[in-house]
């Protein structure tokens, strides 16, 4: 996985792209650490490049959005694939974050 800060909508944002796996979980919290979250408790994620997630990822995406919710705020996910929709849905990560 690589990720980028970028515009989304007209606010900061991140874009991941690649395959997002167990293997990116140290790049992924050096991210978060980077990520003011108490600060932007709101984080947009462009996901128009991801091309695979598997289960440790979800989890990283759960843990993300349960720190937004913890913080007020939520995740919103732009411009994600289809099957990226889908997979998020069926481990019920819709709960957790909004799609755009």
């Amino acid at each position: 996985m690589e990720y980028a800060y970028t515009d989304i909508d007209g606010q900061e944002g991140i874009m991941l792209s690649g395959r997002f796996t167990y293997d990116d979980s140290r790049k992924f919290h050096d991210l978060l650490a980077d990520w003011d979250i108490g600060a932007r408790p709101e984080v947009r994620l462009d996901l128009r490049y991801l091309t695979f997630l598997d289960s440790a990822a979800i989890g990283m995406l759960f843990v993300l959005a349960n720190r937004c919710r913890d913080a007020k705020g939520l995740v919103t996910v732009h411009n994600a694939q289809p099957y990226i929709v889908q997979t998020m849905r069926r481990v019920a990560l819709d709960q957790y974050v909004e799609f755009r």
